[in-house]
């Protein structure tokens, strides 16, 4: 003979409250001073493993940008200029 399982009978795990929940995580997790410091020494770590461009690669980057940003400045300038002209050009037109 096969056996029936009732649904009521199945064990279920015990589900925690909310409240066991929060109070649980906060027992567990370190005061605010502790999280700080070994926040600043998580930083100190990585910092150690950053590898730092040296003084040609700064110089090159840097003039890279400068270069674009004087591109852009010009480009908007004369983009900028022949709309002024565009729009003065119907102003006189309907007026």
């Amino acid at each position: 003979m096969a056996k029936t399982i009732d649904a009521d009978s199945k064990m279920k795990p015990a589900k925690r409250s909310e409240a066991t929940k929060v109070s649980a995580s906060k027992a567990d997790k370190p005061n605010v001073f502790a999280r700080l410091a070994q926040y600043f020494r998580d930083v100190r770590s990585e910092m150690k493993r950053v590898v730092w461009p040296d003084r040609p690669e700064v110089v090159n980057s840097s003039l890279v940008v400068v270069v674009t940003l004087l591109f852009f400045i010009a480009f908007t300038f004369v983009i900028d200029s022949i709309v002024v002209q565009l729009l003065d050009a119907l102003a006189r037109l309907g007026g």
